[in-house]
């Protein structure tokens, strides 16, 4: 199924950036231990590739009454109208998210919605115009600054 509308990507901030380079420094540790560099080398490469591959393939669109978050480059459509409240939030568990500083949580009034009670967990690059287009589409939204 292919989504239109306004597509937001996933912000990249220090810390995206500060994981990346602890993964190579963890990588190519063993370069100063062992001497040989060509195995590390290709570990930190494959798995630099993978993360940024990951990160790319992590961004939200607003397509009508519809917020489509693609993690992987999958899409999941989710429902507008079902959005109770949005704010921020500094939790640090997985999501489709790549900052972990500016992010927020959205609470769906359904728990059907992600069959879970927990929210959804996001970190949209223009923060205040991404929150802005889904007021506009539901106004019942509560948003919290």
């Amino acid at each position: 199924m292919e989504f239109e509308g306004t597509k937001y990507a996933s912000r990249w901030d220090a810390s995206t950036w500060l994981l990346l380079l602890l993964m190579v420094l963890v990588c190519i540790w063993p370069v100063f231990l062992d001497g040989d560099w060509v195995g590390p080398l290709i570990v930190a490469v494959g798995l630099v590739a993978s993360f940024v591959g990951l990160f790319l393939g992590t961004y939200y669109r607003i397509d009508g009454d519809k917020l489509v978050v693609y993690q992987f480059f999958t899409p999941t459509a989710l429902p507008i109208d079902k959005i109770s409240e949005i704010r921020p939030t500094k939790t640090i568990l997985a999501s489709p998210a790549t900052s972990l500083t500016h992010r927020i949580a959205i609470k769906f009034s359904d728990r059907k919605v992600l069959k879970s009670s927990a929210p959804l967990v996001i970190s949209p690059v223009r923060k205040r115009e991404f929150i802005a287009q889904l007021t506009n589409i539901n106004p019942d939204i509560k948003v919290e600054e």
